[in-house]
């Protein structure tokens, strides 16, 4: 849930919590003040009989009309003076229903010393019906001014975030590769204005580590490379020397062959570095069709000493977006496991479409959890000349560009497959 929709909600909840507060008190209020009115007529209209009873010892006669009607009941003792005001409902014959009442009741004595009961009833539905309009029309003023806060609270909320979300934005989108620095929109809010200062410094400091990391990275494969290449060139100068004795040879030709890994390893880590720090920009269109070729004519003569087998069956239109270089990389990598890692007598299958890559080749069981094959230095055989980079490296530039590379093994069966889109036209 976004921000400002969330705020919206809780703004939504209170001011619902406050309508119901205000209706609740507005109807109460109103209730009270009519209630009061009709009270006081009740009292007046009390006052007025007390007064003619004083003045001519006797109880007036009193015509009932709908909705005001006075009973008396007599006494001939003295009663204790009294009055309360209540609710009640009488039955009305006409309408055939129990009306809303008023009524005050009150005692008293004339001067001959004789008791009067007496109730003053008061109809309560034009009050009633007044009390329901003047609150259906609050209840209605006020849904619209919570619908017109809240409108207005969203337009100005969304108004004030707007540089958050921008700023955002904009920083998720960032390239590190990118020499600009980080554009973010001015704001005159202290909390905004913060976040932008936190925003260029993180992606500033970004850009410098990531500089200083490539800068490191190729140095180092740099500077790898020439004492490699001497120790290298040396032992091959030694190999050449006559008169050596047999542990000797085998001494240098194990320092040879783990330089020989050793150059292999810088190569690949070098790789993976550059493709991670995405130095490969260039893209175009490849025929993953005439890679295949090419590079099963290059194993041309393994394939004939291992009696390999090679069946393909490719489309004209099978073709990529990417970094040709990595193309070549990624084919070779996959071919190259395929044609090393065979049996004698064994084949290697190739399907290809627009949208599918399929390799399968025979070979002997693997000696490695199938989840960890495309991890960095986990190797799926024993081959000492391996370095276990080949296919974290096609993970790499699998990832890279979005394809998806699965691999399964039904009994002495190795099967890859590569899925990726499509050139739309």
């Amino acid at each position: 849930m976004k921000l400002l929709t969330k705020s919206t909600y809780y703004f939504f909840l209170l001011s619902i919590l406050a309508l119901i507060i205000a209706g609740v008190l507005l109807y109460s209020g109103i209730k009270n003040v009519i209630y009061k009115q009709i009270d006081n007529s009740l009292i007046t209209e009390k006052t007025i009989i007390q007064d003619q009873i004083e003045q001519s010892d006797t109880i007036p006669d009193f015509e009932a009309t709908f909705g005001h009607q006075i009973e008396v009941k007599l006494r001939n003792y003295p009663v204790r003076n009294y009055q309360s005001i209540k609710d009640t409902d009488i039955y009305d014959i006409k309408s055939n229903s129990f009306l809303p009442f008023r009524y005050l009741s009150f005692r008293g004595n004339t001067i001959a010393n004789r008791g009067y009961i007496i109730h003053i009833f008061q109809i309560l539905n034009e009050n009633q019906d007044l009390l329901r309009v003047i609150s259906l029309y609050m209840f209605f003023l006020l849904l619209s001014l919570l619908l017109i806060s809240l409108l207005i609270n969203y337009l100005i909320a969304r108004n004030l975030w707007k540089p958050f979300y921008t700023s955002v934005k904009r920083a998720g989108n960032y390239d590190i590769l990118s020499d600009k620095p980080l554009d973010l929109p001015h704001t005159n809010i202290n909390e905004f204005r913060q976040l932008n200062m936190v925003f260029d410094r993180m992606t500033r400091k970004m850009r410098a580590d990531y500089l200083n990391l490539k800068e490191f990275s190729e140095n180092a494969a740099h500077e790898i490379q020439t004492p490699l290449a001497v120790i290298q060139s040396k032992t091959d100068l030694l190999m050449q020397q006559k008169k050596l004795k047999k542990e000797s040879i085998n001494l240098i030709r194990s320092i040879n062959e783990a330089t020989t890994r050793l150059f292999k390893l810088n190569n690949g880590l070098l790789l993976i570095s550059k493709i991670e720090n995405q130095s490969f920009h260039e893209k175009k269109i490849v025929s993953l069709k005439k890679i295949i070729e090419n590079t099963l004519d290059s194993y041309k003569e393994i394939m004939q000493l291992k009696n390999i087998t090679v069946k393909m069956e490719a489309s004209d239109e099978a073709v990529v977006e990417m970094n040709d270089v990595l193309a070549d990389v990624l084919i070779s990598n996959l071919l190259s496991n395929s044609v090393r890692f065979n049996v004698d007598g064994g084949f290697i299958r190739c399907l290809i479409d627009e949208r599918h890559l399929i390799i399968e080749n025979s070979g002997l069981p693997l000696t490695i959890n199938t989840e960890l094959l495309f991890k960095r230095f986990h190797k799926g055989s024993d081959n000492p000349q391996s370095v276990g980079l080949g296919l974290s490296i096609v993970k790499k530039i699998t990832d890279s560009y979005g394809m998806q590379i699965t691999y399964t093994c039904q009994g002495s069966v190795h099967k890859i497959k590569l899925q990726y889109r499509p050139i739309e036209d």
